[in-house]
């Protein structure tokens, strides 16, 4: 089962620790440790001002921010013009803009979707759903 959750590390905020999500993982902040999500639909966002320094290995990733570690793309990687990635890139569909910058390697794999891990139970509270929708709107508007 599919997860619509968003996760929000917020700017300001540093995280240390591995991550494992369901969902959309929004990184404005700090994250010092790795980020995993077996989920075939996950989607990690690095945004402009947003940081790790540890691997990602989710279905898609996108990042406008700053990567110290190494990316496993499961399904596809977007590198934005204000990225930087100090390691190895794994992917099997990537676009990277022009102004990204990459100091490591890419690594093309055929990649096999992942089993899916169980989601939270989804929330049904239509406020908390609400609120995610207008936090998503102002959070693609920052990504634009």
């Amino acid at each position: 089962m599919a997860s619509d959750a968003t996760t929000l590390i917020s700017e300001g905020t540093e995280l240390s620790g591995d991550i494992s999500f369901s969902g959309t993982l929004e990184i404005l902040g700090t994250v010092v440790g790795n980020i995993v999500s077996e989920q075939k639909d996950a989607r990690v966002r690095v945004l402009n001002g947003g940081s790790v320094e540890g691997d990602i290995k989710a279905a898609i990733i996108e990042v406008n921010g700053s990567i110290k570690g190494n990316i496993y793309a499961l399904d596809r990687l977007c590198l934005e013009p204000n990225c930087t990635v100090t390691g190895n890139i794994h992917y099997s569909n990537m676009e990277m803009r022009s102004g990204a910058q990459l100091i490591g390697s890419c690594s093309y794999q055929q990649m096999t979707p992942p089993k899916e891990i169980p989601s939270q139970a989804a929330v049904k509270n239509e406020k908390v759903k609400e609120i995610r929708n207008n936090n998503q709107q102002a959070l693609d508007k920052q990504w634009q």
